[in-house]
């Protein structure tokens, strides 16, 4: 975007410096001076942080009164202006505009010569920050099917075809001739299954006189499982999938992969694209039961997630308002740029500066998202069953009404001494829960054995005589563990003075302590010197199934002062999880109250003779209706736990379990402001939920009172509108994109004017009309181009064409690409005969992975590539953001923290090593000998079949000869890895 954002400010600032020649030495008018160049260049450069809602540095260019009190600019003298100093760069940098490229040289004429002439301000001049706001532009125009050329060359046997002809005639330029059957059944195959052809497939192919023998192949490739995988893989780009949260911590997400096969079965199930997308925007909401209708959500939650600023931040403060406000901006801008390809997050700090997009309407797309976040969402995986869990679920909500209003009447019953008791147990158990609230603390690694030895220390600054050091339990509930959560049931207490002469303060290693609960546990001193003191637990406290080591806090005592307070602490290693367990938290002079006992004691007296009251107002037909009500309620209890469990996907929720800062909404939304500059500290107006204009007439804005489901379903139903003119271009242009390495508009995510226009536009909208007319069907789109003459050309060069035409942008040949990451991996696989096909569940790990309790560590090093498990394909391998694959990064993999709608393709010496040297190659390279020897007899014929199976031909007499002398001298193995580099194996004619 940047480079294009350059190109469009030369191109305004060669319109400026025409304007100035053209002038020649006439006197420009001051005010029609101002009013023609310098507002220009004020509003789009300046206003989004200098305009009239608290400016920048509080100078304002909202009118000439607020500009002039500033004090920048002396009228008549350019040189003596502070602005000029501001705007003006040094070393290709200005302190104005921040964080942006500088003003052109023209521009800064056209100030200066202003400031000259006297600084002329029109007092009726105000200024508003620029917006595009025309829809001229071709993305919005009316999608209308235009007629198809009529050309004469038999060449053209498709609509196709002739569009590109047509082109190639006007720009003289000849199609290539057509590729022969064996790079034909390579590049399809590679294009739709993502997978080698057999060499079986190949002399199949090559060799079947039938006429129609590629028609039948194309629908082979299309009804295969892998297409699905294969395409899957593209849309994943788009939409940031990845199987962690990404940011500090990297959280995992075992619970993501339900969208990525969902999109791999609507793809296989060839849905159609306007029921893939409303499913992905409100599938639970118009699909009630259908399971597609959650697993597609998946869709809202599938890009990065900032863990801290969720769960251990609170929404009310300013970080957690940050983190929420750019998690609502993921979601709007996955949405926009996936199915409209517009670049709608560039009006969240200001209107958008080249598409008709306000600031204001932005917001409103953010209050179509405001209620919803990323969690695990249950869902069932059969219709029936979802059927019947409704069912079951509203009958336990009759049950609970029913019981609740006869409690209630018993309650009402018991007259005012049950009044106040109510009040007495309430106020009981608001400190219960005071007092059980799980502590921060300090908290050791996870163990596999009791015996596991775990120290934590704690350091003063200076050398004191301690009287007391207390150990003050922790209360965490996890596995109901609650008071004394941690404590050792072995330990001993040290401490060192200022010389390091190390003494035992208390030794309680020979037999098992009991748990403290809350109580505190002290250990009297009798003066001595500390500067340490050490807790060392040689008998760690089950947690569930491992072991801990967990303090709440240790206190250093000099008299009645905690001196210790705020001093360092080490240990030999912990969970570091801020603010709920850290080394620091030892010492933050903070523990659960002491008073458990007392207040648990009178709130258990409580409500004993709340019961004893509530016995005594039950009259037998109350007694005799609770039965019954509580009978029913059991067997409609049994009945949910005996359905099938339920499926979990990550997706967009407004109902999880709360963690932390992080809790649900319930579905009602939050309130979404226009925010200024888009910081969350200066909001505007309320938002109103909406989306984006398309016309000038368009009515945008939803109704403000539509509950959270109906935003989405109002979203959805304006995403798959007919008449929409950029859904139905969009998708068209990514599948053409994909078959023919670069889209008919260049820039798949930006159909604005900062993107590229199309290379042939009447073809674009014939697609994208045929394509919205034709059923909307993936696989027959796919097959009217792969049967196109066009796409089956060969990719010759041709040096008269080429210079008319190098980047080949109006096809007349056939556009070689390397293979994909991905599709690199699973032919090795595939080739070395070990590819396991099986389809679907959880990613697998190529990695081992370690400290999962804080921030996940990804050890690709250590895991060992011949593992069975890792053999499957790989769009179904666990993705990690923070640290991805290193193997697969280098031969370009997608970045899953940012949307990639085109892989870049790269050709470095490092893939050629990496393919020669990493493990994944020498342990595959195993597996390929070993199939070549099980399959042939000797080496002429294994060498033979290495080259069918990866590049589908025969090896020239040359070829095999010097590949044999290879296999000699250095191992059949040590070929397979020279073969694993052939140019011809990673790339596609």
């Amino acid at each position: 975007m940047d480079s294009m954002i350059k190109e469009w400010v030369a191109a305004l600032t060669a319109s400026l410096a025409c304007v100035s020649a053209c002038a020649g030495d006439e006197a420009l008018n001051a005010e029609s001076h101002f009013r023609d160049r310098v507002a220009t260049i004020f509003s789009q450069r300046c206003l989004s942080c200098h305009g009239s809602e608290a400016p920048e540095g509080d100078f304002s260019l909202h009118d000439a009164s607020s500009f002039f009190a500033g004090g920048h600019v002396e009228s008549g003298d350019a040189d003596s202006s502070h602005l000029m100093d501001l705007i003006t760069p040094k070393d290709g940098q200005a302190e104005m505009p921040q964080d942006a490229d500088p003003l052109s040289p023209a521009d800064l004429n056209v100030i200066r010569q202003w400031i000259d002439e006297g600084a002329i301000w029109p007092a009726d001049v105000v200024l508003q920050e620029a917006s595009v706001n025309d829809f001229g532009w071709w993305s919005y125009q009316p999608m209308v099917q235009p007629e198809v050329p009529i050309v004469s060359d038999p060449w053209a046997t498709s609509p196709i075809d002739r569009f590109i002809l047509r082109k190639l005639n006007e720009e003289g330029l000849k199609p290539n001739p057509p590729a022969d059957r064996r790079e034909l059944i390579r590049r399809l195959t590679f294009d739709l299954i993502g997978l080698p052809p057999t060499p079986e497939e190949v002399a199949d192919f090559v060799s079947d006189p039938d006429l129609l023998a590629y028609e039948k192949l194309v629908d082979r490739h299309l009804d295969s499982k892998h297409y699905g995988e294969r395409w899957a893989r593209h849309w994943l780009d788009v939409v940031k999938y990845a199987d962690s949260n990404g940011y500090d911590k990297d959280k995992l997400r075992p619970n993501a992969w339900p969208y990525r096969d969902y999109v791999i079965r609507s793809l296989n199930q060839d849905k159609t694209y306007a029921r893939f997308v409303r499913e992905q925007i409100a599938g639970d909401v118009l699909y009630p039961g259908d399971p597609d209708g959650i697993a597609a959500l998946g869709f809202i939650a599938a890009g990065p997630w900032d863990f801290i600023g969720h769960v251990e931040v609170s929404e009310s403060k300013q970080d957690g308002k940050v983190a929420r406000n750019l998690d609502r901006d993921d979601m709007v801008s996955g949405a926009l740029n996936t199915f409209c390809s517009v670049t709608v997050q560039c009006a969240r700090c200001h209107n958008h500066k080249f598409d008709p997009i306000t600031q204001e309407q932005y917001y409103g797309l953010q209050a179509v998202f405001s209620a919803l976040d990323r969690a695990d969402r249950s869902f069932d995986i059969q219709p029936e069953t979802a059927e019947q869990r409704e069912i079951l679920n509203a009958r336990l909500g009759q049950l609970i009404t029913q019981r609740n209003e006869l409690e209630q009447r018993i309650q009402s019953a018991g007259g005012a001494e049950l009044t106040d008791l109510l009040e007495r147990i309430e106020s009981l158990r608001s400190k219960s829960e005071a007092v059980s609230y799980p502590e921060y603390g300090y908290h050791s690694e996870l163990a596999s054995t009791p015996d596991s030895k775990k120290w934590v220390e704690v350091q003063l600054d200076a050398e004191v005589s301690a009287s007391r050091i207390i150990l003050r339990p922790c209360n965490d509930n996890y596995n109901n563990i609650g008071a004394g959560f941690g404590f050792p049931l072995r330990f001993k207490i040290e401490s060192a003075d200022d010389a390091g002469v190390w003494t035992t303060i208390a030794d309680k290693t020979g037999a098992d302590f009991p748990n403290p609960q809350h109580d505190a546990v002290e250990f009297a001193l009798s003066g001595q010197r500390v500067r340490r003191v050490r807790v060392t637990a040689t008998r760690l406290a089950e947690r569930k199934a491992d072991y801990i080591f967990a303090l709440a806090e240790l206190q250093i005592m000099v008299g009645d002062d905690h001196v210790g307070v705020g001093a360092k602490v080490i240990a030999k290693d912990s969970i570091e999880a801020p603010v709920r367990w850290r080394r620091q938290n030892l010492t933050d002079n903070k523990w659960p109250e002491e008073n458990e006992a007392e207040t648990l004691q009178s709130l258990a007296e409580a409500e004993q003779r709340r019961k004893e009251i509530l016995c005594a107002a039950t009259t037998p037909e109350m007694t005799r209706q609770l039965k019954d009500i509580s009978t029913e309620e059991t067997v409609v209890r049994q009945k949910l736990d005996g359905l099938p469990p339920q499926q979990v996907v990550y997706a967009a929720a407004t109902d999880f379990t709360p963690q932390g800062n992080f809790k649900p909404t319930g579905g009602i939304p939050r309130e979404v402001f226009v925010l200024h500059r888009g910081e969350v500290s200066l909001p505007g107006e309320k938002a109103v939920p909406g989306v984006i204009p398309l016309a000038n007439s368009d009515r945008w804005q939803f109704d403000s009172e539509l509950d959270e489901s109906q935003r989405r379903v109002q979203l959805a139903e304006w995403l798959t509108d007919r008449q929409h003119p950029l859904v139905w271009r969009s998708i068209v242009n990514r599948i053409w994109q994909y078959h023919f390495g670069e889209g008919i508009v260049a820039t798949p995510n930006d159909f604005g004017r900062m993107g590229a226009e199309p290379t042939h536009p009447k073809l674009l909208d014939w697609l994208a009309v045929e394509f919205r007319d034709g059923g909307q069907s993936w696989k027959r789109f796919h097959r009217l181009i792969v049967t196109s003459n066009t796409y089956k050309q060969s990719s010759a060069t041709h040096p008269k064409h080429s210079a008319i035409d190098g980047g080949n942008r109006f096809l007349w040949r056939a556009n070689r690409r390397r293979l994909s990451a991905e599709e690199i991996r699973d032919s090795v696989l595939a080739v070395s005969g070990v590819l396991d096909h099986r389809m679907g569940g959880p990613g697998y790990y190529l990695f081992e992975l370690e400290k999962t309790a804080h921030s996940p560590h990804f050890q690709y090093h250590k895991f060992d590539p011949a593992k069975k498990e890792s053999h499957r394909r790989s769009v179904y391998r666990f993705i990690a953001r923070s640290q991805p694959n290193p193997f697969l990064t280098t031969l370009d993999c997608a970045d899953s923290s940012q949307s990639t709608p085109r892989r870049n393709e790269t050709l470095t010496s490092l893939q050629a090593l990496s393919l020669m040297n990493n493990k994944f190659s020498l342990a595959m390279a195993k597996e390929f000998a070993k199939r070549l020897i099980s399959e042939r007899p000797d080496l002429p014929a294994q060498v033979e079949l290495a080259f069918e199976l990866l590049v589908q031909r025969k090896p020239s007499d040359a070829e095999a000869s010097e590949l044999m002398a290879y296999a000699q001298d250095y191992g059949l193995e040590n070929m397979c890895r020279i073969l694993f580099n052939l140019s011809e194996f990673v790339f596609v004619d």
